[in-house]
């Protein structure tokens, strides 16, 4: 009985105790990036990821994305679309000082619009002499924006190109001081500033102590620098760094690990079946339909490609508007895999299995597609993927190959339907606007597709100045997509942040901002 009373006297303790608390984040963190040596802290010329998002904590824009990807104010106090959405009037915060103590006007951001033009090459008809990647990381923002001024101190007045509530997703590039827009490591007005830079080795920043917002918690943060992501990886391994940010599948290995934190990051990279409707077993009937076509999208089990080649660092994708956003169309999003429907599209196209496992109709035996595939430089994963595909198809009698040739070639052969089948990435801009794809005269519409339909409902978009105009557009567009599948969208790329301790509450981890949140991570 005396066992049994000690034993009651320690449980109850225990249960008096209270739990340990969690820990509290640091009040220093370092993290891996991948750079390059010769990097230049130029933060309207950067083009390097990883660094761009520890960038986003020294410089802000006139607007930032929340958690459903919806630009909200930031250094703007409040906007207003005026003469008939022509143009957008700004007012800005009148509390906010750049690092080197001087206070923001409309005349920095006018010279930071100016100097992003300069970098961009553009005429008055958005031609350029320079390659896309050599005009700056911002140079789309004049696909929205057509002119620029300074009505006094506080107020700007933006001229638009596309007048729409989507011209705000423009505004978020970084604002630099008037007279250090051309400088290295210029002045922002971010929740940290540089503290010290080492080419080739670290970052430093520190907090800045007179931000608008509040001061955060976390008061100092080094960006350690890594030729690649595996040397990346290895120093987190080590212990060297709190922080990693990789799109390696190999940080699939982190993946419910009990020490370290592994949170999914969104990327603007779409991975795309393009299926040539100009290729003679793809035409459309009158109607704007194609039985093979359509079974090659039903042959596709995108979840089986996402976990046996991408190891799950990838987000199933029906149409080219990220799900979870506040403008995504959620009644779009369905499983289509259907090897049944597959087989049996193709057996009322005519094209019936023979004992030779081959389809044939009126005699002729179904060609083989060719699968294009252009690899990112130092991976195979995407050639990987075109042979499970190859696979894919076959299981329905699609005969198909795979032929990985350079980008520029890829490129060359989409540019003039010299190909049936291709699979490649498309590459969004912040501004979710997926005109350049599937828009009659789009930039790349390598699939020959053509809607008068699509065509106005884009039109609409671009010339809808409220949000809930703007969103109902987009999802009118996603219904049009589901329609005609312009292309099959298979998934969007994943990247993930590793981490040893919670740093931020942000629910949305995305590429360019993988950092974001950890300015109020903590604040009490």
């Amino acid at each position: 009985m005396l066992k049994h009373t000690h034993l009651f006297i320690i449980l109850l303790m225990l249960a008096l105790c209270p739990a340990p608390a969690p820990a509290e984040p640091a009040d220093y963190l370092s993290c891996a990036i991948v750079a390059t040596d010769d990097l230049a802290l130029r933060p309207l010329e950067l083009n390097q990821r990883d660094v761009v998002s520890v960038l986003d904590l020294v410089y802000e824009g006139l607007f930032a994305m929340d958690d459903n990807y919806m630009p909200q104010p930031e250094l703007a106090y409040s906007y207003e679309f005026v003469n008939n959405g022509q143009r957008l009037k700004i007012t800005l915060r009148d509390d906010v000082t750049f690092h080197n103590g001087q206070k923001l006007t409309a005349h920095d951001v006018i010279a930071t619009l100016d100097y992003i033009y300069e970098l961009s090459g553009f005429d008055k008809d958005l031609n350029s002499p320079y390659e896309l990647a050599d005009r700056g990381l911002y140079y789309s923002t004049f696909y929205s924006i057509k002119a620029w001024e300074a009505q006094d101190d506080y107020t700007l007045l933006l001229t638009l190109r596309r007048q729409s509530f989507g011209s705000l997703y423009a505004l978020t590039f970084p604002i630099l001081p008037a007279s250090e827009v051309a400088n290295d490591m210029p002045s922002g007005t971010g929740p940290y500033r540089y503290d010290g830079y080492e080419r080739g080795s670290a970052i430093w920043l520190a907090v800045n102590p007179t931000w608008w917002k509040r001061t955060p918690y976390i008061k100092n943060i080094r960006a350690n620098i890594y030729s690649d992501a595996e040397k990346a990886l290895s120093a987190f391994d080590a212990q060297n760094v709190d922080i990693a940010m990789t799109r390696s599948i190999n940080a699939s290995r982190y993946s419910g690990s009990l020490n370290s934190f592994s949170l999914s990051a969104r990327t603007r990279q779409l991975e795309v079946l393009l299926v040539n409707r100009a290729y003679k077993y793809f035409k459309s009937d009158e109607d704007g339909k194609n039985l093979v076509r359509d079974a090659v999208n039903y042959a596709i089990n995108r979840s089986e490609l996402i976990s046996s080649v991408y190891q799950g660092m990838a987000t199933i994708a029906y149409t080219p508007v990220p799900t979870g956003t506040w403008l995504s169309n959620e009644t779009t999003i369905n499983d289509i895999y259907d090897p049944l429907m597959a087989e049996s599209l193709l057996d009322q196209a005519g094209w019936k299995m023979a004992d030779d496992g081959k389809r044939y109709r009126n005699g002729e035996k179904m060609e083989d597609f060719r699968i294009l595939v252009y690899d990112e430089p130092g991976s195979t994963v995407r050639t990987n993927a075109a042979n499970k595909i190859v696979e894919q198809l076959a299981a329905v009698g699609i005969p198909a190959y795979v032929a990985t040739w350079s980008r520029d070639n890829v490129i060359g052969k989409l540019q003039v339907a010299d190909y049936s089948l291709a699979l490649c990435a498309f590459n969004f801009d912040i501004g979710p606007d997926p005109g350049f794809t599937v828009a009659s005269t789009g930039s790349c519409n390598y699939t020959r597709y053509r809607s008068d339909d699509m065509n106005d409902l884009l039109g609409q978009l671009r010339s809808s100045v409220g949000s809930a105009d703007y969103q109902n557009a987009m999802s009118l567009i996603q219904d049009q997509f589901e329609q005609d599948k312009p292309y099959i969208c298979l998934y969007w790329r994943s990247g993930a942040l590793l981490s040893r301790q919670a740093f931020t509450d942000a629910r949305d981890i995305r590429e360019l901002e993988l950092l974001r949140g950890i300015e109020s991570y903590g604040v009490k």
